[in-house]
């Protein structure tokens, strides 16, 4: 999962994350309707893509294949209005837009009060479903016949009362079914074992409420030759494990982000210390 909508769950293959040399990050993404995603399998039927996606993290332009399939956006949006044939679909990403949520997550989002800059990875669970209540139009005097006075599209809308657990927002405080989502520290990938290619990342994981409240610091190790991994707290010592043969899970994920190709999206360094 890599943004949420009203109208759209925006998923993404970890896999596919690359920047090339000149700054811009490429992905896959898949498109799910959140009125038949929230009782399906992310990936299913209803899902569209992939797409390939691609994201100026500098420049704060967007590519996406999603526009030459639904229509390009309006000539102002070009970084060249007089010739935007010669854009190749990049546009200027406007804030408050799913685009630019995805953008904060892809390309890092950094803290007044921290150094570092985290960059998102994985998250576990989905905000729920928020249907819109519906208004009664009012009736057009000019209509011959007042019961059909309103909107068409008033019929495709799903009508709620105000006490239906599905109308929500995104919570003040954390809760039991609260979305919890890790980030990667930096981008970076400490090599602690060059002969054996170990690795280890800094996560942190946040709830997705309103202050994206810090849950927890992690460390993931990743013996990128035997496929072998182990999370634990700051500090501490964790289980080495196997990873399962189910591709999108964290640990998979999290080793590929690790070990995997991702050209310069990810920061490769190795001094022989561990992080602490």
């Amino acid at each position: 999962m890599l943004a949420e909508s009203k109208t759209k769950n925006w998923l993404y293959d970890p896999y596919s994350v690359y920047e090339d040399q000149e700054g811009i990050v490429s992905f896959d993404v898949f498109l799910v309707e959140r009125a038949y995603q929230d009782k399906l399998h992310p990936f299913n039927t209803t899902s569209v893509g992939p797409f390939r996606q691609k994201i100026d993290c500098f420049g704060n332009y967007q590519w996406s294949e999603i526009f030459y399939t639904e229509g390009m956006p309006k000539q102002e949006t070009y970084i060249n209005p007089a010739n935007p044939n010669q854009e190749w679909g990049w546009i200027k990403i406007r804030p408050k837009t799913s685009m630019a949520y995805i953008r904060s997550r892809i390309c890092g989002r950094k803290f007044i009060d921290d150094k570092n800059v985290n960059y998102f990875l994985f998250q576990q669970g989905k905000m729920p479903y928020i249907r819109e209540k519906v208004v009664p139009p009012k009736p057009n005097p000019l209509a011959k016949d007042p019961d059909l006075s309103g909107p068409w599209i008033a019929q495709y809308r799903v009508e709620q009362p105000p006490t239906d657990p599905s109308v929500v927002e995104v919570p003040k405080k954390p809760g039991p079914n609260t979305p919890i989502f890790f980030d990667v520290v930096n981008n970076e990938a400490l090599v602690i074992d060059v002969k054996k290619d170990v690795r280890q990342m800094r996560l942190i994981s946040y709830n997705m409420d309103r202050d994206f409240s810090k849950r927890d610091d992690f460390v993931f190790q990743a013996n990128c030759q035997a496929r072998t991994y182990s999370l634990s707290g700051a500090g501490k010592n964790g289980k080495v494990e196997s990873l399962s043969d189910a591709k999108n899970d964290f640990a998979n994920v999290t080793f590929n982000r690790a070990c995997g190709d991702h050209g310069a999206y990810m920061r490769i360094v190795g001094n022989g210390s561990k992080f602490k």
